[in-house]
């Protein structure tokens, strides 16, 4: 199998200008990426497209011709809202001979050379179709909210799912099935899809000055792990914390107006991590509906559809996996019921299952409190 890897590499980044040639430990995130690609030994063709002067002669004076190619993009790929799918086509239509592809993104520097090489003898057994890295997180579905009248909304309406996340640290695919051509040939999304169970480091992606610390930490030894959680009994609550956190602080902070009514608990809302749009929605949960089409807009936001640009995307919230308060007394630790599948899929009112505003609270303004303990450790 001839296996190409395509390195999109604009200069148009607004959030961290430059980011795609920012340095790391003294080395741009592009020669990160193409070197970890060379040391692989998977591809017989690596191109860097770009819009960008200044991207190519940093290329051009770092690898030789034969090492790393460039190729200058169209003015119609040129700008903000380029469609990722597109700037692929725009490789694989001067690479004809190719029978593999793979989009490796500048901003995930800590990717791994054996991680390709396994990607690699999954693509050469003959029966992959693409190769797609996942996340180690769980998450459940129901802990999703979008921003309405009146408070929050959940993302999702159905019977509550475990996510697991895709990370685009790793994406790979054969030249006739990209994103979801396999469908039309009759296979579901997941079928003769292999995925790469990786590291929580190799899904590091830079895209603000804060990523960029983490990334330094990272590479200089830190540690860098999801948080343990703890299960706490206080009076009527479940009390989840981060391991080695105090409990009845954190009570303390929310205060008794919010304990008052033990069925009502109060709700810790933070930034998705990782993004709910990375969700495997499709191939791993056929049941999994969005409650209306606000909340999928918020999800799938047509024009982050377009581009994959995540600066598209419009507010989603994530119930805090590491902080909670639960009932002890509540009916989801009743036993199971016979469900109802016969409205699956009917667009439900956010009104009908409004959260108020008044029982959440996020998790950056508990972030200065001395109990305090965030999704991820981060250990020297």
């Amino acid at each position: 199998m001839r296996i190409g890897a395509l390195i999109p590499a604009r200069m148009g980044s607004k959030r961290l200008p430059g980011k795609n040639i920012i340095e790391l430990a003294g080395k741009p995130l592009l020669c990160r990426t193409l070197d970890v690609l060379l040391e692989s030994g998977v591809f017989c063709d690596v191109t860097v497209s770009t819009e960008s002067p200044v991207v190519a002669d940093l290329v051009r004076r770092r690898y030789p011709a034969g090492s790393v190619a460039v190729l200058m993009r169209p003015e119609s790929l040129a700008g903000d809202d380029a469609p990722l799918a597109e700037v692929a086509d725009h490789y694989l239509d001067n690479r004809p001979d190719l029978q593999w592809a793979g989009l490796f993104m500048p901003t995930f520097p800590l990717r791994r050379a054996e991680r390709l090489r396994e990607a690699a003898a999954a693509i050469h057994t003959g029966y992959a179709l693409r190769v797609q890295a996942v996340r180690p997180e769980q998450y459940w579905d129901r802990d999703y909210y979008f921003p309405t009248a009146g408070g929050f909304a959940p993302v999702f309406a159905g019977f509550p799912n475990l996510l697991r996340f895709s990370s685009t640290s790793y994406m790979l695919w054969r030249r006739e099935t990209p994103q979801t051509h396999a469908m039309r040939l009759g296979y579901r999304l997941g079928e003769r899809e292999y995925r790469l169970d990786v590291k929580l480091p190799e899904t590091v992606d830079i895209d603000t000055a804060d990523d960029l610390a983490l990334a330094e930490k990272i590479l200089a030894g830190a540690t860098y792990r999801q948080t343990p959680i703890v299960t706490h009994v206080l009076g009527p609550w479940f009390v989840q914390t981060p391991l080695g956190a105090d409990p009845e602080a954190f009570l303390r902070w929310l205060g008794p107006q919010a304990l008052a009514d033990p069925a009502q608990p109060p709700l810790i809302l933070q930034k998705p991590a990782p993004p709910l749009f990375t969700a495997r929605l499709v191939s791993d949960l056929p049941e999994l509906h969005f409650l209306n089409p606000d909340a999928q807009a918020h999800t799938w936001s047509p024009r982050y559809v377009a581009t994959a640009n995540t600066a598209h995307c419009l507010p989603v919230y994530q119930h805090s996996p590491c902080w909670r308060v639960i009932p002890r007394d509540t009916p989801l630790h009743c036993p199971p019921t016979p469900i109802d599948r016969s409205r699956l899929g009917s667009p439900v009112t956010a009104e009908s299952c409004l959260l108020p505003a008044a029982r959440v609270r996020f998790l950056e303004a508990m972030a200065g409190e001395p109990f305090f303990r965030g999704t991820y450790l981060l250990e020297a």
